[in-house]
């Protein structure tokens, strides 16, 4: 039965690991514009342009520089327009414009910006940084193992949710990259898919090392559960499936990439079918977020990438 009093050894694992994403965040842009035709010098055909290179988006990333005008001449043709620069915020930092080109020639037109493949700013400004905190009630114990009483209690248990909607094109489906990070208890999870299947061994019990699981069934609900589904693709994802349970408190920071259409939902949610949780007895803490509300539980997620699947 969970969440007994009992004394366990102090332990401490960070996940670091990623699925489907990296840590930077940074995704190709659109190509680059052509340069323009060189104008003609003495008759000849002068050499091209160069062509532009392509702007990196990186939550924003800055517009292609559109290609080069031809060299002086005294007859020059007119320089060809550059093509699409690379997509910055929003897909609207054009790339700069072909410089002039022949002397007596007329100037290449400025690149139009591509839309941003990685633009999470904009299409998942809603999904950045949406949180569940499960804090302890009153004044915990944070002795090893210990347990407090949910401030929030429904039906006996604790039940808490937020939701957010992922702009973009309709008809279109994204690969969304989150960073995962909190403090959780484990739980277990039947069936559904692991990505990962790395594990580690603590207290003669093994645990999985990124304890991330694509559907599934709930083995032990008096454990705490932590999840995000999706409305479409409908789909739901446990995020603290250690396939073991105890009395033990882990920190969580990994990335997955989920596929999300635009417009649908994605809802983050903590449940326990009992009053109690586990402590955060090991006074985790992650950097650049705020920490757990009275040495309770939580779960964070922020956007890391967005692109077209």
């Amino acid at each position: 039965m969970k969440k007994r009093s009992q004394l366990v050894l102090v332990f401490s694992f960070a996940m670091a690991a990623a699925a489907c994403g990296t840590a930077d965040p940074a995704r190709d842009g659109g190509r680059a514009g052509n340069g323009s035709s060189a104008g003609a010098q003495g008759g000849s055909v002068a050499q091209a342009g160069a062509a532009a290179q392509a702007g990196s988006v990186s939550l924003p990333g800055a517009g292609g520089v559109g290609g080069l005008g031809g060299a002086d001449s005294a007859s020059g043709g007119a320089g060809a327009s550059g093509a699409s620069g690379a997509g910055g915020v929003s897909g609207s930092a054009a790339g700069s414009g072909a410089a002039a080109g022949a002397t007596s020639g007329t100037a290449g037109a400025a690149g139009q910006g591509g839309e941003g493949g990685g633009n999470a700013t904009d299409l998942a400004t809603a999904l950045d940084g949406l949180r569940v905190d499960d804090p302890c009630a009153g004044t915990p114990e944070t002795a090893n193992g210990a347990v407090c009483t949910h401030v929030v209690l429904t039906a006996g248990g604790f039940k808490s949710a937020k939701e957010a909607t992922l702009a973009g094109t309709p008809g279109t489906t994204y690969d969304v990259t989150l960073r995962i990070r909190g403090i959780v208890e484990p739980t277990q999870i039947d069936g559904g898919m692991r990505v990962d299947t790395t594990t580690f061994q603590y207290q003669n019990m093994t645990w999985r090392k990124v304890p991330f699981t694509i559907g599934g069934s709930v083995n032990r609900g008096d454990y705490s559960q932590w999840r995000v589904s999706v409305t479409s693709p409908k789909q739901e994802y446990f995020l603290n499936d250690y396939q073991t349970v105890g009395h033990y408190i882990f920190k969580l920071d990994y990335q997955v990439t989920i596929q999300m259409a635009a417009n649908s939902k994605l809802t983050l949610d903590g449940t326990d079918s009992n009053e109690r949780q586990i402590v955060n007895y090991e006074k985790y803490a992650l950097e650049g977020i705020p920490g757990s509300m009275n040495y309770g539980q939580f779960i964070q997620c922020n956007v890391v990438s967005v692109k077209p699947h």
